[in-house]
């Protein structure tokens, strides 16, 4: 009997410490470009965008916050909805189109039959929120750091290299301001490529009025 009663006990101990247990709250960016750019660019561009990689650190379920220059943390009950890499993906696809104003923005490597004009890669070797002294405990900040190439849509000759660094202000607190502030620094980050791709295809369409004809 007095056995009994202490699996009993230690049973209704387990009950209660699943039941104190703060609930899972899953996050996914937002898309935070609503327009074109200005100008448009006048005429329908097919743009790949891929491979994208991610360091390895950021590919967990749990939400990481970077903890002075070496620490990082990971969050008890904030996790991504998906895959990070994949959604940083879809995201960052989703808001090239809308400033490019194209339905052909697709993934790369892939099978579809559409040819890319233009091709993007990139690599995030940063995206977490931080704090910008490192004496101070809650993160007020979000940067994101990639190195990135504009590429000709067949051939691997790089049109352009470079790296970007972007960092968007916490407005609150909480996992919920800081993806809405990762989402608003992706979006910077897309806008920054989608002028890119613009630069280079007026570049390549003022190319033909250039060239000399013999006499």
């Amino acid at each position: 009997m007095i056995a009994r009663r202490l699996v009993l006990v230690g049973g209704l101990g387990t009950l209660v410490g699943c039941a104190s247990s703060p609930p899972v709250r899953l996050h996914l960016l937002a898309v935070e470009v609503d327009r074109p750019l200005q100008p448009p660019l006048g005429r329908p561009v097919v743009l790949g965008v891929g491979p994208i990689e991610v360091v390895d650190y950021l590919e967990r379920p749990e939400i990481v916050t970077r903890r002075g220059r070496t620490g990082l943390d990971l969050a008890e009950s904030d996790r991504w909805a998906e895959r990070f890499e994949v959604m940083l993906a879809r995201t960052l696809r989703e808001s090239l189109a809308r400033l490019l104003a194209t339905d052909a923005v697709v993934e790369l490597p892939s099978d579809r039959a559409l040819e890319p004009e233009l091709r993007l890669e990139l690599q995030v070797l940063r995206f977490e929120a931080e704090a910008a002294a490192e004496t101070t405990a809650r993160p007020d900040r979000v940067v994101l750091e990639a190195r990135w190439l504009v590429l000709p849509g067949a051939g691997d000759r790089s049109l352009r290299l470079e790296r970007s660094t972007l960092e968007e202000p916490i407005e609150g607190e909480g996992a919920e301001a800081a993806v809405a502030a990762m989402s608003r620094a992706l979006g910077g980050l897309a806008r920054i490529l989608a002028e890119a791709v613009r630069a280079e295809l007026a570049r390549r369409t003022a190319r033909p009025a250039t060239r000399r004809t013999s006499p």
